[in-house]
C-alpha cells in the first residue's frame, strides 16, 4: 500500500529543541520524514500540502489528566464518551491522552478500564488514546477534594492486578498516597510493571514522600491541590514536589485551582523540564455554565469554575492552549520552554517520548497549528488532519 505524502508549510516550526522559519514538515503515511526550510526541502510529486501562511507549527499536546470535556465523562465507561472526548481534546490541539478515573467501586472501575483499554491504539478520528491515568481509589480521604470519600480505599495489589489485566495492561499512571498502609507493596508492583507511580491526594510529611521515592514513586499528581502543603518545618508533600528531582510535578494552570504567582513558583524552584501541564478537565470543559457529573458526584460550574455542593473544586473546564497562555503569562518564560510543558515533559512520563511530543524524522505525525496567542488552528494525529479552522493552500 503506498503511503500518501504530506506537506505541512508554516510560518514557524518549534520542535521544541530549534526553531525553523519558513519552514516544511514532510511526512509519510503516520511518520515525519523530514522538516526543514522551504526552498531547502523538495515536496515530493503529488503531495498534499498543507499552507499555514504564517502560524507555527508545533509538536502536539499531550494531556495525560484529563476526565472529560464537551460533555463527555471517561466514568460513562462507553466507546463513545472516549471517542468524544479524543474529538474534544483534539479540538484544543491535544494529540494524545490518557483517559482518567476517579474513585469508584471496584466493579465500576474495572468496567472503565476494560472500555479505555480496547481504545487503546484505535483510531479515534480525534486525539490518540495512549492509556490510561488511574487517580484513586487508594487516596488519603483527608484530601479526597472532589473523590467519593464512600469509594477510597487502602491500597491493594491484588485489586490493582485485577484492573491491569481488565485494561489489557494499559495502566499507564496510579495516583496513590504513599503514606496508607498498603502503598509500599503496591509502589513495588508499579515499579515491576513499569506504570508511573504518583503522589496525589496525600497528606504525607517530606520524609514519607522521600522515602516513596526510593521505592519507585516518581511523579507529583496535580501539584499543590490534594497534598500536603509546604511548613517551614515541616516541606510536606509539596515540598517534595518542588525539591525532588526525581519526581515530575504536574500543574493546572488554570489560575484557579494555582495561583499564578504559584505557577511562578514552580517554574523557579523546578527545572521546567519536570514540569507538566494539565487539564485536569470535566465533562463542563468547552460546555456553558450549569449542573455536570464527575463520576457519580454532581457538580455545579459557575463562571467556569466546577464546585460541588461543599465548594471544594472538583476538575476543571481548563483546555491545554489556555494552560500554556496562562504559564507563559505567570512564569514569564519563552513559549518555547512552556511548549515542552505540554508536550515532550508528559512523553517522556508516560515512555512515549521516542515516538511523541516532539517534532524529529521518525516521530509521529503529531502536529498542532497554532499562533503566537497560542490559539489552536488545526491539529494533526499521524498525519491526519482531525481538526482545523483554518486551511489555506490545496
Amino acid at each position: 500500500m503506498v503511503k500518501e505524502t504530506l506537506a505541512v508549510r508554516c510560518g514557524r516550526i518549534l520542535t521544541p529543541s530549534r526553531e525553523i522559519s519558513d519552514g516544511i514538515i514532510l511526512v509519510e503515511g503516520s511518520r515525519i520524514v523530514s522538516l526543514g526550510v522551504d526552498g531547502e526541502l523538495t515536496i515530493p510529486r503529488g503531495a498534499k500540502t498543507l499552507n499555514f501562511g504564517d502560524k507555527i507549527a508545533v509538536p502536539g499536546f499531550l494531556d495525560i489528566h484529563i476526565h472529560g470535556g464537551g460533555g463527555s465523562d471517561v466514568m460513562e465507561a462507553s466507546e463513545k464518551a472516549a471517542i468524544d472526548l479524543a474529538l474534544f481534546a483534539s479540538s484544543h490541539g491535544v494529540t494524545s491522552i490518557l483517559p482518567s478515573t476517579v474513585s469508584a467501586p471496584h466493579s465500576s472501575l474495572l468496567k472503565v478500564v476494560r472500555v479505555l483499554g480496547e481504545m487503546v491504539g484505535r483510531e479515534t478520528g480525534g486525539a490518540e488514546v495512549l492509556g490510561i491515568n488511574l487517580e484513586g481509589p487508594y487516596i488519603n480521604p483527608k484530601m479526597r477534594g472532589a473523590h467519593n470519600a464512600k469509594h477510597i480505599r487502602l491500597p491493594s495489589v491484588r485489586e490493582f492486578k485485577d484492573l491491569w489485566e481488565a485494561s489489557g495492561e494499559k495502566l499507564k499512571i496510579v495516583t496513590l498516597a504513599p503514606e496508607l498502609e498498603g502503598a509500599e507493596n503496591l509502589l513495588a508492583e508499579l515499579q515491576k510493571l513499569g506504570v508511573v507511580a504518583a503522589v496525589g491526594h496525600s497528606d504525607a510529611a517530606y520524609s514519607e514522600v522521600m522515602e516513596a521515592v526510593t521505592l519507585g514513586l516518581s511523579h507529583a499528581t496535580h501539584t499543590f491541590n490534594g497534598m500536603r502543603g509546604f511548613h517551614h518545618r515541616e516541606p510536606g508533600t509539596v515540598g517534595a514536589a518542588l525539591l525532588c528531582e526525581k519526581l515530575t510535578a504536574e500543574v493546572i494552570s488554570d489560575n484557579i485551582h494555582v495561583h499564578p504567582e504559584a505557577v511562578r513558583l514552580l517554574t523557579k524552584v523546578k527545572d521546567p523540564s519536570l514540569i507538566v501541564l494539565v487539564t485536569d478537565s470535566i465533562m463542563a470543559a468547552g460546555m456553558p455554565d450549569g449542573e455536570y457529573r464527575l463520576g457519580n458526584r454532581r457538580v455545579t460550574v459557575k463562571n467556569g469554575v466546577c464546585r460541588l455542593k461543599s465548594g471544594s473544586l472538583a476538575g476543571s473546564t481548563l483546555t491545554m492552549e489556555t494552560a500554556i497562555r496562562n504559564t507563559v503569562r505567570a512564569a514569564g518564560l519563552p513559549l518555547q520552554v512552556v511548549l515542552g510543558m505540554a508536550t515532550v515533559n508528559p512523553a517522556r512520563v508516560i515512555g512515549v517520548d521516542d515516538r511523541k511530543g516532539s517534532l524529529a524524522p521518525g516521530k509521529d505525525a503529531d502536529i498542532t497549528i497554532i499562533d503566537s496567542e497560542v490559539n489552536v488552528y488545526a491539529t494533526i494525529v499521524k498525519g491526519k488532519m482531525v481538526y482545523g479552522k483554518v486551511l489555506l493552500g490545496k
